[in-house]
């Protein structure tokens, strides 16, 4: 514990002398001011990736959400019209056994 209290000391100390100068201060801020904007830009850049992403991702998902909808209902309509021709072909079986009695 007193090992870190001693690191922290001189730390201080050091960051003092530091800037105690006008010019390493000025130094520094201006470092700071420019560590900001890149990380603000960064933080900008990624966010817009990760927008793009999202976009692309969503509209390859509408696309094929699309296509399968599109074969689900040919799908469907076959199957109904299959269902239909089974029940007229019934429908006339019945009748053509009527006619002949």
């Amino acid at each position: 514990m007193g090992l870190k209290r001693y690191a922290l000391l001189g730390l201080g100390a050091a960051g003092y002398a530091y800037f105690k100068k006008k010019e390493n201060r000025e130094k520094a801020k201006l470092a700071f001011d420019d560590s900001k904007v890149k990380v603000s830009q960064a933080i900008d850049q990624a966010k817009q990736s990760y927008y793009d992403y999202k976009n692309k991702d969503q509209e390859t998902h509408q696309h094929e959400d699309e296509k399968m909808m599109s074969e689900g209902a040919q799908t469907s309509v076959q199957y109904y019209n299959e269902q239909q021709e089974q029940l007229d072909d019934i429908e006339k079986g019945s009748t053509e056994n009527k006619t002949q009695l």
